[in-house]
């Protein structure tokens, strides 16, 4: 008859329970990324998709905003910080896209660090629109060599270069790749063009970098 129920092995079984709890979890995913973007605007959005963006409820851009739920919330109960103050869309909205499409965790804590610091009322005025554009065209090492010549004091030995190249285990040529990048993108200086062996952070790069410290 027609209204008999088919029935199922228990391979089938355990598949539709799997299938379940892939839905339900990928609900909740859904449902926390939302919520992040809630509190980074300060409301909830009517339109999650017009917020972020074409196809973004893709598997991966959940998880990525999930995952900065977590990680702006550690850094700002390790600042002290009760209440943040809404980011403005201007801000918001290309700061969540860019951050959702990133998977590299180096890249990642940047991400993190820099939507932290525009929720946070005593550093959001550190938060430029253009450094948005500036982290969406950083290597994971382009990010290393800028936090470390933010660290440094004095003048590197032998070189900028061959400092960055032992500190990081990598070859020259790799450092001067980064160098490059980051001279297009007004991080860092060459005092004498296409020279890489010694080169100095700019006021960009630097204030940059202070956006994004803990």
């Amino acid at each position: 008859m027609a209204d008999d129920l088919i029935p199922i092995n228990d391979e089938q079984a355990k598949a539709i329970q799997e299938a379940a709890k892939t839905a339900t979890k990928a609900l909740e995913l859904t449902e926390k990324a939302g919520a992040y973007v809630g509190s980074v605007l300060g409301t909830v959005p009517a339109d999650l998709i017009a917020v972020l963006g074409g196809d973004w409820l893709g598997q991966v851009r959940i998880r990525n905003l999930a995952r900065y739920q977590d990680r702006t919330e550690e850094i700002l109960r390790a600042r002290g910080v009760t209440e943040t103050s809404a980011v403005s869309p201007s801000l918001a909205v290309p700061l969540l896209r860019a951050a959702a499409d990133e998977s590299r965790e180096d890249l990642q804590e940047l991400w993190a660090l820099l939507l932290a610091a525009a929720m946070d009322p005593k550093r959001s005025n550190r938060v430029r629109l253009s450094y948005i554009e500036t982290v969406k065209r950083l290597h994971p090492l382009d990010a290393h060599i800028l936090k470390k010549l933010y660290d440094t004091s004095g003048t590197p030995s032998p070189n900028a270069r061959d400092f960055l190249a032992g500190f990081f285990k990598v070859s020259s040529r790799e450092i001067e790749v980064s160098v490059l990048n980051l001279h297009d993108l007004k991080c860092v200086h060459l005092p004498i063009s296409n020279e890489t062996a010694n080169f100095h952070m700019t006021s960009y790069g630097n204030e940059l970098v202070r956006a994004c410290s803990n």
